[in-house]
């Protein structure tokens, strides 16, 4: 692999719902990978962040792929995806087998898919930040992988949602910090921020403060559930100011507390 290559993950334990065999990111660098079809003993998820290139396969398949693109591999499929000759790009991925995934219908479909909104790839970077130190971790992994693929299958192209709209969802979901000032991706969205965010809450239904904080709240929800990482660790994640103001906004959007969420 190239020297902006970057492992997370590699062979993680082999657990009853599967197995994470790889996982983590290219940055902006061109990947290595055969121009020929290739066949994986288990599933692919590429996430096109940056950058574009091209996705062939065994079915005729063959398109360009943009920032976006989430292609999914099920095992024993011919394909092949890359840059063009010297062309870098940025592309998150995943490398997993078992039957937990076996059991996701939606991932028996090959090829890129492009949601909307675009799930939030700084919560599967949150998941997959660190190889699993023990069976029972690596299982709470493969599970919060099998919830992020489940609530990437459930986003839907609406006719009602204007492009910038999109473009600003897939950025407020991915914000799980807080620190994107809002006056900012008004900006980038050509619109002054009254407008943003008028238009916003028309078509979204929350308004985007809303919006990123319930994607915020969401993430530490499927933290707690589904791996060990401790209270404050997440709330570091998530730009919390310290654990006691994450259970405060917790308890406040969920009715429970961290702690008796985690138990329950």
């Amino acid at each position: 692999m190239g020297e902006r290559t970057i492992v997370a993950i590699a062979d993680g334990p082999v657990t009853r719902l599967g197995q994470l065999v790889l996982a983590g990111e290219v940055i902006d660098d061109e990947p290595i990978m055969s121009s020929t079809l290739r066949v994986m003993d288990a599933y692919v998820l590429s996430v096109l962040i940056d950058g574009e290139g091209n996705y062939r396969d065994a079915d005729g398949r063959d398109e360009r792929i943009t920032p976006g693109a989430h292609t999914i591999v099920p095992p024993g499929f011919p394909h092949t995806y890359g840059t063009d000759p010297g062309e870098p790009w940025t592309e998150l991925f995943v490398v997993f087998t078992g039957p937990l995934f076996d059991s996701l219908a939606h991932l028996a479909g090959a090829g890129p898919r492009y949601p909307v909104p675009l799930p939030s790839i700084e919560a599967l970077r949150a998941v997959l930040r660190s190889p699993p130190r023990t069976r029972r971790v690596a299982e709470h992994q493969l599970l919060a992988l099998a919830d992020w693929l489940i609530d990437t299958d459930d986003t839907v192209d609406s006719p009602d949602l204007s492009m910038e709209i999109v473009d600003a969802m897939g950025r407020l979901a991915d914000d799980l910090t807080a620190s994107t000032d809002l006056t900012a991706v008004a900006a980038e969205s050509g619109l002054s921020y009254d407008t943003f965010r008028r238009r916003f809450a028309a078509q979204v239904g929350q308004t985007p403060a809303a919006f990123r904080s319930v994607h915020r709240l969401q993430t530490a929800a499927t933290l707690l559930r589904l791996t060990d990482l401790t209270h404050r660790e997440i709330a570091r994640t998530l730009g919390f100011a310290d654990e006691f103001h994450l259970s405060r906004r917790f308890r406040a959007h969920f009715g429970v507390s961290p702690r008796d969420y985690r138990r329950s």
